[in-house]
């Protein structure tokens, strides 16, 4: 007698993906989106383009056919690093279901964020994409629902234990590290310059060279991200502005609604959170 076998996903009740797909044909200037966070697992696909991602303190390149994943609450940014086109897919998935999403997010932040499928994974992958188009025009919800845990399933399969992490200069790294520490707590670059024996044109060079982006620009980030996900669990605005390191909280309001086009109150109280997912549309 065969065995029967029994299959039971309670979680997959809390399913949900939002996505959009970019397979524009034009060209755009090299460009850094702000650093950002999400309460989503995010899975960014590379269709075309000279893209890299800077992940925690991790700094990756891909290639056509790559997706990076970033857990929820995990810091991460997008870099597009010359005149290029930038096709791309982009999911957003509610991680409830531990049972689809703990191999992609149940790791150290920062590592093992870029999966690099196979010639054959990403063919058939392509063919996913294609379809996906097709059932999103069509409105056609249940199809999606299927192409995109195919899709998932495809992904999983091709996880392995390299890390595929871009070299960068050894000071670099160490001073990525440092700030992923100390970024609530620095005053000023003079910090990272004396302890490092470098001067601040060197510093802003190495930023520059490999992110795109200053130093003081990626310090803020981070503390616009840390402050949303304070936010998001309770904090009141002062509470969050002075715990993650601006001491100015008129200031702090003016950035945050510069960056998210709401102020941090109305974050707080979910007014217009929806709006706020960063889209890497140009």
């Amino acid at each position: 007698m065969n065995e029967c076998i029994h299959i039971h996903i309670p979680e997959l009740e809390s399913y949900s993906v939002k996505y959009y797909i970019n397979n524009k044909d034009a060209f755009k200037s090299p460009r850094v989106w702000p650093l950002h966070l999400h309460d989503q697992m995010e899975m960014y696909i590379l269709l075309e383009g000279d893209v890299s991602f800077v992940v925690e303190s991790s700094l990756y390149k891909l290639s056509p056919g790559d997706a990076i994943v970033t857990a929820p609450n995990e810091r991460h940014h997008c870099i597009l690093n010359s005149y290029s086109h930038h096709r791309h897919l982009c999911f957003w998935f509610d991680p409830s279901c531990r049972t689809l999403f703990a191999d992609f997010i149940e790791r150290t932040p920062g590592n093992g964020n870029l999966i690099s499928p196979g010639a054959d994974a990403k063919r058939r992958l392509q063919e996913i994409y294609t379809a996906l188009a097709s059932a999103k025009e069509a409105c056609d919800t249940h199809m999606q629902l299927y192409l995109t845990l195919e899709m998932l399933h495809v992904f999983r399969k091709s996880i392995t234990s390299d890390d595929h992490v871009q070299q960068i200069p050894e000071l670099l790294r160490k001073i990525l590290a440092d700030i992923d520490e100390s970024f609530k707590t620095v005053q000023s670059l003079e910090y990272f310059t004396e302890k490092y024996f470098i001067s601040t044109s060197t510093l802003n060079r190495l930023f520059r060279t490999y992110l795109l982006t200053t130093p003081k620009k990626y310090i803020e980030a981070k503390r616009l991200a840390y402050s949303r996900y304070l936010l998001k669990n309770g904090s009141t605005v002062l509470s969050a502005c002075m715990e993650a390191g601006f001491s100015d909280c008129s200031n702090y309001i003016r950035m945050f609604r510069k960056r998210f086009s709401i102020t941090p109150g109305q974050y707080r109280d979910g007014v217009g959170v929806a709006d706020v997912e960063t889209s890497y549309e140009c």
